[in-house]
């Protein structure tokens, strides 16, 4: 019985999101204005646009207004690694194979200082169990387009929560 619990342990563990913030501001950044531009950036063309589709409908979730005005506060995300992972794997094998992953960077800027300058990364293994998060038992264990969804609907969620959250 010990043995099983620790293998579950060793299996829930790995499926996580890590943050670092490298600039932080003293306020949210809501309180520098409500309008905000999105630019996300990246290799994979249609997970750019996907992206920006769930961060722009987050913003609007949480108040923002999304213009294109150089005065508004600008939020720029550089998708740096993007790997869906392999569902034959996940299943099969386990232990972090086929784990799916997104890092990027996000940086939230008003009139060229910065805000908040955050380093992001989603990744998954199929078997998470977290609460208030798009990982759902067994809606892991999907293909490709299932595990892309959760990873960029995970990293919109945590881009505007930086937004929306004090900091400090």
């Amino acid at each position: 019985m010990k043995i099983l619990f620790l293998i579950l342990s060793l299996l829930i563990l790995p499926a996580c999101s890590t943050h670092q913030l490298n600039t932080i501001s003293a306020e949210k950044v809501s309180s520098y204005g409500k309008d905000i531009t999105v630019k996300v950036t990246g290799a994979n063309a249609d997970i750019v646009d996907k992206l920006t589709r769930y961060i722009q409908a987050n913003l609007l979730t949480a108040g923002f207004n999304i213009v294109a005005d150089d005065n508004a506060t600008h939020l720029d995300v550089a998708i740096s690694d993007f790997d869906p992972g392999n569902a034959a794997l996940r299943l099969t094998v386990g232990f972090g194979a086929g784990r799916g992953s997104l890092v990027y960077n996000a940086k939230y800027t008003k009139s060229g200082m910065v805000l908040i300058d955050y380093d992001g990364a989603e990744r998954f293994t199929g078997l998470e169990f977290s609460p208030g998060t798009k990982y759902e038992t067994f809606r892991n264990f999907g293909g490709e387009e299932t595990s892309t969804l959760i990873l960029l609907e995970e990293a919109s969620k945590h881009i505007v929560e930086q937004a929306t959250t004090n900091q400090k």
